[in-house]
């Protein structure tokens, strides 16, 4: 739900007047297109490296743990992201937030398949892709709720 969530709740965030005051400065009205594009593409970014490292790091340290880092890392570039205020540490957080999410993408799908029968393993793959669906859901539904705050 959070990868969703994550995904999603930045297209609110970037038209907020409070938050374009925060990166552009004082007087803009838009966030400019190289800044948009960076804040929104860098968690992608982030993702495909995560992806490539998790599999590595789960071989290393097991499966379950591999998914306790990618929360671990996705609540640091989360926090880091809260705490901004300006453009490089929104961008770095949503980096490492990325890396989190890759980690989750790349394990958690294995990690349930090996630990789950194999007459519900379709079931749990579909719920998992429904939860990312949700979180993106759940995010457009406060952007909209706090969109003339």
């Amino acid at each position: 739900i959070f990868f969703g969530y994550d995904s999603g709740y930045i297209n609110g965030v970037t038209g907020s007047p409070v938050f374009v005051e925060i990166i552009e400065g004082p007087g803009h009205k838009a966030l400019t297109g190289s800044h948009q594009s960076l804040i929104v593409s860098i968690l992608s970014a982030g993702t495909f490296f995560g992806a490539l490292i998790a599999g590595d790091v789960a071989d290393m340290i097991g499966r379950k743990w591999t998914v306790i880092a990618g929360c671990v890392i996705y609540i640091i570039g989360v926090i880091l992201q809260v705490a901004s205020h300006g453009l490089g540490l929104i961008v770095a957080g949503r980096l490492i937030a990325g890396l989190g999410v890759g980690f989750e993408s790349a394990i958690v799908i294995l990690y349930m398949s090996e630990i789950c029968p194999r007459k519900v393993r379709g079931a749990l793959v579909a719920g998992y892709q429904f939860c990312i669906t949700i979180g993106l859901l759940r995010a457009s539904c406060v952007d909209y709720a706090v969109s003339d705050r």
